[in-house]
């Protein structure tokens, strides 16, 4: 027969999770142990700096000083290919701006490309303070008039890096920015100057403040001399010829000690190619660094224990379908998780005596008064009037107006049973949250197509049917929108309020080349990773495009089922630039296992649960698909008829739900 294995951890294989979890590792990287961009920690993110070591814990790789004294700085990088040699940081230790770039006038020679802001952009590391010391630097203003290119350098604190002294500007005297000015002519010029001996420590610190031209630096160092100026024949300024302190292939041996750490030596070397470009191309060796472990931590290697053979081919690239014509149809599921005490939604309120009467006395105090509620009318039934939890008055409208209506007494079962022999006869295990929940989402007791879910197979039967079908789940998985696999799509999980953001900053372009088409001798698992992460970045990707700048007819109130309805009905809204004409959609509320004080639990709810459905309703009425959409809700089982001592119900079966 039909194979009933199923692989549970696969299942955490979607697009939010790995979203989530590549967001968390990268923010370990940049930030440290927070909570910064999605990060693991509890720790608020904004004392959070990237270029200064956290205290609730950072990664370490080969630190032997936390910030070590600056001497000079030739900007050829650990590799001798461009970049810097010191560790150097942006304004407040945030990220710098500029880059270190090929000199203009001699290619062999690489510099630093200051970036236009009107403020320091580029601090270096601590300089102590000595006797007969001195700044020396060269600096190139491109600009023909040299005071458009507004290149500035001065000195700062060593703890707080949101203020700078400027010391030389090149821009006129007149200008006052700084007591100094440095004319380049676009050639290269040499300058030193003094800082303030109370200074025990102080920062380097660079900038451009004007956008008419290029501002480069160059050969930066601590030198013997006193005095503030440039190079004269009466002030000669010598800039000492300093080796680079970097090696060739530095690169090299730093990813591969990466790739012994964090994959057992298991990377490729065409992806440890890759990342050695990357560490290049970052600036300094710190930045490198943080590149090449942002970029192993997204490896198959990383992620499995497979050794993983990579073809020179792209994964095919993921698009949405054309549309079929077919009229839009959409099912929305709500799950009220903990066991809704559904007996204080829908209650009897006209009925026989003996029936209202039977009802009252075993609700006992947790029954509401029949003054208290909102009173419908039924046909056909026992009772002639029902009536509704009173905070319910907006689907007590739904309903008068044939928009909603009810289940009584309904409940996952295999055949009929009664107190003497369900256990027996029912192959479901009854009053369990978990297990309730999956059946009441697979409505699959007989186990007839193992691990899908009612949605799943609706999809997979439309799908059969020549149909576009979309399937969705808010904030979690569900085995709900499950279906057989290869039939239909594969279900999307996105947030309450859209897609989940990715903060993989400059290593969201590289991820692709890392996870090309693997060849049919590697790694199962590996393939399995590479393939669900570019999906899941893609979809991301394509998603966010299309729910950008969507906005809703109804403004949504801000409880979080309104907001997962908010987030259905801009899906609903890009339906033709997804190519579906059928959706499944999977929300939940939970709060519902009322234990004890039932009625100020289910009050609370209850309350956002009427203004929710009204919100949702409106909108789709203003989308003119209010006979396209049905919103159907269930729970994991009704609760007891008789409290407990806590003025609260426990676990029972079947209960009342309803549809609009």
């Amino acid at each position: 027969g039909d194979a009933t294995l199923v692989s549970p951890e696969a299942t955490l294989l979607d697009m939010p999770r790995i979203v989530g979890m590549l967001n968390g590792l990268i923010s370990l990287v940049e930030n440290g142990l927070s909570n910064c961009d999605g990060g693991f920690g509890g720790h608020s993110c904004r004392d959070q700096r990237k270029y200064r070591p956290q205290p609730y814990g950072h990664l370490e790789f080969n630190r032997t000083s936390s910030d070590a004294e600056f001497s000079y700085e030739t900007f050829e990088g650990m590799s001798l290919n461009g970049g810097f040699d010191n560790s150097w940081s942006g304004r407040d230790f945030n990220d710098y701006r500029g880059i270190v770039t090929k000199d203009p006038q001699d290619e062999s020679n690489h510099v630093f490309l200051t970036d236009y802001v009107w403020h320091a952009t580029l601090f270096s590391q601590p300089v102590i303070q000595s006797e007969s010391t001195v700044v020396k630097f060269r600096f190139l203003g491109s600009s023909a008039d040299w005071a458009l290119t507004g290149g500035c350098i001065g000195y700062s604190g060593v703890d707080t890096l949101y203020s700078e002294t400027w010391t030389f500007c090149h821009v006129p005297l007149t200008w006052n920015w700084a007591p100094n000015t440095m004319e380049s002519d676009n050639n290269w010029v040499s300058c030193q100057f003094e800082v303030p001996s109370d200074m025990n420590q102080y920062r380097i610190a660079l900038g451009d403040l004007r956008n008419g031209g290029d501002a480069y630096f160059d050969d930066i160092q601590i030198g013997l001399g006193s005095g503030t100026f440039c190079h004269s024949i009466e002030t000669p300024v010598t800039i000492e010829d300093k080796v680079p302190p970097g090696v060739l292939d530095y690169s090299e041996a730093v990813v591969d000690e990466l790739a012994t750490l964090l994959t057992a030596g298991r990377l490729s070397q065409e992806s440890r190619r890759i990342i050695r470009n990357a560490y290049d191309s970052a600036g300094s060796a710190n930045d490198g660094l943080r590149v090449a472990q942002e970029l192993i931590l997204t490896t198959a290697e990383f992620h499995s224990t497979n050794t993983i053979k990579p073809k020179n081919e792209e994964r095919e690239v993921i698009s949405f379908p054309e549309l079929t014509g077919k009229p839009y149809k959409a099912v929305v599921y709500v799950m009220f998780s903990g066991g809704c005490d559904s007996y204080n939604m829908l209650m009897p309120h006209t009925c026989p005596e003996s029936t209202y009467d039977s009802f009252m006395d075993i609700r006992a105090q947790v029954a509401i008064a029949k003054d208290n509620l909102l009173p419908i009318d039924a046909d056909n039934q026992v009772c002639s009037k029902f009536g509704l939890h009173p905070d319910f008055s907006d689907i007590q409208s739904l309903y008068n107006d044939n928009d909603l209506m009810f289940f009584a007494n309904t409940g996952v079962m295999t055949k009929p049973v009664d107190k003497s022999n369900y256990q027996v006869l029912t192959n479901t295990q009854l009053f369990a949250h978990n297990i309730q929940q999956q059946e009441s989402k697979r409505i699959d007791p007989y186990e007839r197509s193992s691990g899908t879910g009612v949605l799943g197979r609706m999809s997979d039967a439309l799908d059969g049917l020549g149909h576009n079908t979309g399937s969705f789940s808010v904030d979690r998985f569900s085995i709900a929108v499950v279906g057989l696999p290869g039939i239909s799509a594969a279900p999307m999980i996105v947030n309450n309020n859209g897609v989940p953001n990715i903060h993989l900053d400059e290593i969201e372009g590289m991820i692709g080349s890392l996870h090309n088409v693997t060849q049919p001798n590697s790694g199962f698992f590996g393939e399995t990773w590479s393939n669900e992460l570019m999906k899941a970045l893609i979809t991301n990707d394509l998603l966010s495009q299309e729910l950008s700048g969507i906005e809703t007819n109804i403004e949504f109130p801000e409880s979080y089922l309104s907001r997962q309805f908010e987030t259905v009905s801009k899906l609903i809204r890009t339906r033709e630039s997804r190519g579906v004409d059928t959706d499944t959609f999977y929300v939940e509320i939970g709060g519902f296992d009322t234990h004890s004080n039932v009625e100020e639990a289910l009050s609370n709810r209850f309350t956002e649960v009427n203004e929710s459905y009204k919100a949702f309703a409106d909108e789709l009425k203003a989308m003119g698909l209010w006979d396209n959409v049905v919103t159907i809700q269930t729970s994991d089982f009704a609760r007891t008829l008789n409290p407990n001592s806590g003025d609260g119900t426990d676990h029972a079966w079947a209960g009342n739900y309803m549809m609009m």
